[in-house]
């Protein structure tokens, strides 16, 4: 590959390998035997496309994906012939394999601080989080290829366009969906807890890209033929950011261009879409469609949070092996061009709305509300499906989780900084990490702040719309808490995190503490032990017994103080 060497590599990315490989995930190649069989009336639904794509595993006769080894190959070539590719490895994964980065510019370089100073916006594709779904990788390389190839016009005179193929490389060379062990990667780029995180969450802070694009597959039998007896028939599901506290017009600029260009591109080439919807694994008496989630730790989701017109797209192919297999991955590609041609259309607007958008939510800082947690809209909705048994059409009504429409739960009023008790050095750690602004306090003052008391602690599961998340990971605090006012009496240690940044309402998201996805909820922030009742003497040595609540290490800074600071090293 023509990459930096591991030691320059080092100096622009932390090291991220890690020693301790769980065995909670067994190794487990792909297994033909294993998928699921259509009957050849429905094989005859998804005719194949004519058109070569030129990548390792649709070479005629492969019966197995693309393997690590013949990936790095692949991107060695295309680097030699494309001077407009360059290639850094941004880290390992826990295994060991190395995770590429393709910058495509017509800077000729990788450096982040270049393309920022290039005037144009960037466009991030990411695949196979989930190695189990490789129609996603061998897109992510087919487009890889177009650009090199110089097939894809005059995109890079408007645009960046980075690619990381492979963002799981442990799962994707043993055919798991999860990453060595057990966490699930698309539910990680909040908590960072995993290498395979961190070194993306390295590339958005560097290149803060403006468009990005997770792409994924989706399972098309299993439970839908046993809730439904039949099969997904979709070829692609689209998906933009829906979480709490995203800039309106962040979302108005995915749903149009953005969207009504993928859908155009599909339809045009003949490929049936849909919003993304998915149904829980494990009740099977659950009808209940639901859109992807609301919550704040999938990769689309986070993206958003970090401004980025953010998209999934999910193509039909869990549990159908090498079945389509050319057809999945031309959906993804296609949708790859579509995207990536409608940021260089609108690549002035992008770059002027990116920079407005940042400007604002710094400006918002200690004025009007945030929403903490919210839930999707129940509704009716109807699908098409295909019979398992007849390949007959089949249109299904059932309600429908609309993660379009997102109704309050909690509710604040957004505060102007947060403060992190002096012992919170993991969290303030980590929101470094997001690539958020810390600063620890230099001269004592008294402020005025919000406290958190601790009404409720529980040990629950995280859930997400599926029913689950992931083999490892799951376990979680949750809490309840109320707000009430304190005069902090800041000294050397404690640290302050101003919202008077881009990246607020990531903020937003990781210390709020009630939802499944926030610091507390995840043992970052330090949690104190449950409430607890205790004696006290009252006058006249009379004792009454009550409830004393504990704080949190975490405050809320509602009006702008005055406080000497130093930014975090």
């Amino acid at each position: 590959m023509k990459c930096l060497s591991r030691a320059a590599t080092a100096l622009l990315f932390p090291c991220l390998v890690s020693l301790f490989i769980s065995p909670i995930t067994a190794l487990a190649k792909y297994d033909p035997a294993k998928n699921y069989q259509e009957i050849p009336a429905i094989v005859k639904q998804f005719p194949v496309p004519n058109v070569d794509m030129g990548t390792p595993a649709l070479v005629k006769d492969k019966t197995d994906f693309t393997s690590q080894k013949e990936m790095e190959t692949f991107i060695d070539e295309l680097s030699k012939k494309s001077p407009s590719l360059q290639v850094r490895i941004i880290g390992q994964s826990q295994q060991g394999r190395d995770i590429p980065l393709l910058v495509f510019s017509d800077s000729h370089s990788p450096a982040s601080a270049v393309l920022l100073k290039n005037t144009k916006p960037t466009v991030l594709i990411i695949a196979l989080q989930h190695g189990n779904e490789p129609a996603s990788g061998e897109a992510a390389l087919a487009y890889a290829k177009s650009l090199a190839d110089g097939k894809e016009g005059n995109v890079l005179s408007r645009v960046n366009v980075l690619i990381i193929p492979r963002a799981n490389p442990d799962g994707a060379e043993n055919f798991t969906r999860d990453l060595a062990n057990g966490i699930n990667l698309n539910r990680d780029h909040l908590l960072l807890s995993t290498p395979e995180s961190r070194a993306i969450a390295g590339v958005l802070n560097q290149y803060q890209p403006d468009v990005v694009l997770d792409s994924h597959e989706y399972s098309v039998a299993g439970r839908w033929v046993e809730k439904f007896g039949a099969l997904q028939r979709y070829d692609a599901m689209l998906q933009y950011a829906t979480t709490v506290n995203l800039p309106a017009r962040l979302t108005k600029m995915s749903d149009k261009p953005f969207r009504d260009s993928i859908i155009t591109t599909l339809e045009t080439s003949g490929l049936s879409n849909s919003w993304y919807f998915t149904t829980d694994k494990n009740d099977m008496k659950d009808k209940t469609l639901s859109m992807g989630g609301i919550g704040a730790d999938t990769f689309r989701n986070i993206a958003g949070l970090r401004n980025s017109v953010s998209f999934l797209l999910e193509t039909r192919g869990v549990g159908l092996g090498k079945a389509h297999f050319a057809r999945r991955v031309y959906t993804q590609l296609i949708s790859m061009q579509a995207l990536v041609k409608t940021a260089a259309k609108n690549s002035e607007d992008l770059t002027a709305m990116g920079k407005e958008i940042r400007a604002d939510i710094a400006q918002q800082a200690g004025q009007g509300a945030i929403v903490v947690e919210g839930k999707a809209t129940i509704e009716k909705h109807t699908i098409s499906m295909i019979d398992a048994k007849t390949a007959d059409g089949k249109k299904v009504d059932t309600d429908w989780r609309s993660s379009l429409s997102i109704a309050p739960v909690i509710t604040r009023s957004r505060p102007y900084a947060y403060v992190l008790a002096p012992t919170e050095k993991k969290a303030a750690k980590k929101l470094q990490e997001l690539g958020v602004d810390v600063y620890t306090v230099s001269q004592p003052v008294t402020i005025k702040t919000q406290q958190y008391n601790l009404l409720e602690r529980n040990d629950a599961n995280k859930k997400d719309v599926t029913g689950s998340v992931g083999k490892a990971g799951n376990q979680m605090i949750g809490v309840k808490t109320s707000q009430s006012d304190k005069e902090l009496e800041l000294t050397e240690g404690y640290y302050y995190i101003p919202l008077e940044q881009p990246l607020a309402n990531l903020i937003i998201a990781a210390l709020e503490p009630e939802t499944q996805s926030s610091f507390i909820a995840n043992g970052i922030l330090s949690l104190p032990a449950k409430p607890k009742a205790v004696t006290k003497k009252k006058a006249k040595d009379k004792a009454k017994a009550e409830t004393v609540l504990p704080v949190l290490p975490l405050y809320r800074v509602q009006e702008r103080p005055q406080v000497s600071l130093v930014l975090m090293q």
